[in-house]
């Protein structure tokens, strides 16, 4: 955080001296009245950084605080050297990890580290002061950011190997691994504080047939409890597998099937195939 803030801060000194926004600032109250471009002018002084992987980061955590302190099975030496080797000659113990409590499941073991972690982390942002002395505050909207960033990222603890993806948005399970059902899923993510950490951002997939029929009264039940679960954002794609991957083969016969990816809607065949690899791989929720 340190770093971080170091960054941003010069940047927004640059920012303000040599990127004057004029058009913008014509649109935004206080500034054509105080004669100050919104550079300069901050109404509200907070700089937001953009965060990624907490998932990640959380499961890995638990998968060490089972693996190597509960039940011993491995040492803290023999995980780091498995990391180096992208689980190369560990496959033993990869597979320990990948079976120890994942985020998503309604599984305290798990999600009270999750608890702790965002709410740790939202309190260490905003210990920092910016240049016009607001604080550092995260932000869940990074969009498709994991996808990028999962790249630049070497083995983790939970069974990842490198460079694969990390859990989508702020704080979906990772994928395949929220496996107790929505309902679960949305007991996991209500025990992290809404209101003391940041802007979450919660992708669920439904096949179709889920939100028809019958089925309909147990979707607007299910919207009732994130609703009553204090839970502030959530969104949908409801596709079936099938169409997903026609769409892939066949993209001129979908030019006008939209996805939402991680806090933004796009066109499916637009995407890079990895990010749409990835939305057909998320869990296929039902009741």
């Amino acid at each position: 955080m340190e770093k971080l803030v170091t960054i941003y801060n010069i940047v927004d000194v640059l920012d303000e001296e040599w990127l004057p926004q004029p058009f913008l600032s014509a649109l935004l109250d206080g500034c054509i009245e105080n004669g100050k471009d919104c550079r300069e002018y901050k109404y509200f002084p907070n700089t937001i950084i953009q965060t990624v992987s907490q998932v990640t980061l959380v499961n890995s955590l638990a998968a060490i605080k089972k693996v190597i302190f509960d039940d011993k099975k491995a040492t803290m030496r023999d995980l780091v050297e498995a990391l180096k080797k992208n689980w190369e000659g560990y496959e033993e113990l990869r597979q320990m990890c990948l079976d120890a409590p994942k985020f998503g499941n309604d599984d305290d073991y798990v999600d009270l580290i999750a608890r702790d972690v965002y709410l740790r982390t939202a309190q260490t942002f905003r210990s920092f002061k910016n240049i016009w002395g607001g604080p550092f505050v995260e932000d869940g909207t990074a969009g498709s950011g994991y996808f990028n960033h999962s790249g630049f990222t070497g083995a983790t603890p939970d069974g990842r190997k490198d460079r694969d993806l990390f859990n989508d948005g702020t704080i979906s399970p990772v994928i395949g691994t929220d496996k107790k059902g929505p309902t679960a899923v949305l007991k996991s993510v209500a025990k992290v504080d809404h209101v003391r950490t940041m802007t979450h951002l919660l992708n669920q997939r439904f096949a179709p047939q889920f939100l028809e029929g019958d089925s309909r009264d147990a979707f607007a039940a299910y919207l009732r409890t994130w609703v009553d679960l204090g839970i502030h954002h959530i969104q949908f794609n409801v596709f079936d597998r099938e169409t997903l991957l026609d769409a892939q083969r066949n993209p001129d016969k979908y030019s006008d099937l939209i996805v939402r990816v991680a806090g933004y809607a796009a066109y499916f065949v637009d995407l890079q195939k990895g990010i749409q690899d990835q939305i057909i791989a998320r869990t296929e929720q039902g009741f």
